[in-house]
Parts: C-alpha cells; sequence; structure tokens
C-alpha cells in the first residue's frame, strides 16, 4: 500500500464576489479617512513649526478642520467596513473583531489582518476572509451570471 504525502498548501481558485460594491465603498471611506489623517497631521507639524515666527490663525483652523473630517471619515469609514461583510461565513473582513483567524489567512507583518485585506482589494482586487479563509476576486462575475449570457443553452422564442 502506497501513502502519498498530503499537500501542505493547497492552492484554491478565486470565488468570485456576487456584489462588491458595499466594499469598494468602505474602501473609498477608510482611504479618504487616511488622507484626512495624513492632512490633519501635516497641519499639525506646519502650526507646530510656524505658530512662533508666523502667528498666523490659518495653521490652526487647518489642523482644527482636518481633526473634524477626521473623525468624520473615521465614524462613516468604521460603520461602511463593518457592512462590507463575507458572502461565506458573514464575518467583516475588513474590520478585526478580536475573534480568531482561520490558518489559512494570512496578513502584512506590521499590519492586522483587516489592513492587509483593504491593501490587497486596492492593489489586486482580490481579498483573503480572515474568519474562513475564502479567496475572493472582486472582478470575476459568478458562474451563474456567466451561465445566463452564454449561448450554451439556447432559448426557443416559440415557447
Amino acid at each position: 500500500m502506497i501513502t502519498q504525502e498530503p499537500v501542505k498548501t493547497q492552492t484554491t481558485r478565486h470565488r468570485s464576489m456576487n456584489y462588491p460594491g458595499k466594499f469598494y465603498v468602505a474602501i473609498f471611506w477608510t482611504l479618504l479617512h487616511l488622507f484626512c489623517m495624513v492632512a490633519t497631521l501635516t497641519a499639525l507639524a506646519l502650526f507646530l513649526i510656524n505658530h512662533k515666527t508666523n502667528p498666523s490663525h490659518y495653521y490652526l483652523y487647518s489642523f482644527l478642520g482636518g481633526l473634524f473630517f477626521t473623525l468624520v471619515t473615521l465614524a462613516i469609514s468604521v460603520y461602511k467596513r463593518r457592512a462590507a461583510s463575507c458572502p461565506l461565513c458573514r464575518g467583516t473582513p475588513l474590520l478585526n473583531s478580536g475573534a480568531l483567524t482561520h490558518k489559512k489567512s494570512y496578513r502584512i507583518t506590521p499590519f492586522n489582518h483587516g489592513f492587509t485585506a483593504l491593501l490587497r482589494i486596492v492593489f489586486t482586487q482580490k481579498m483573503n476572509c480572515m474568519y474562513c479563509g475564502t479567496n475572493y476576486d472582486l472582478l470575476k462575475t459568478s458562474s451563474h451570471s456567466r451561465r445566463s449570457r452564454s449561448d450554451t443553452y439556447p432559448h426557443d422564442p416559440s415557447v
């Protein structure tokens, strides 16, 4: 009797995402939040550098406006990332909830699983759910819609 070695890493095809719009909206608001954070930190640095030499209120108002927009976009991005759920396990792959992650999920070392999924969607349009380990391709159409558009099942107009 011959035994075979188990496959250590099984490569699976990416599944299609039926409604990727929620993920795109969540990524838009999260990237806008990150941009607001950078703008706020830049305004704070300019305020701290120039408040003694050039006492202008422009830097202070820029910082306070940036802080306001950062807090608003944070609230919206958290709400939108929570609304974007995995179609298979109903988890929130863009937002870490503290639950155990699947052994097939991965992350980029300095970031958490949610931010890694966000970066991967931005740059490759693919995602790995951290809770069920399923790979998704946001650009791939579902097999059901591919089957309905194809000419493999001709429709009889007389029926």
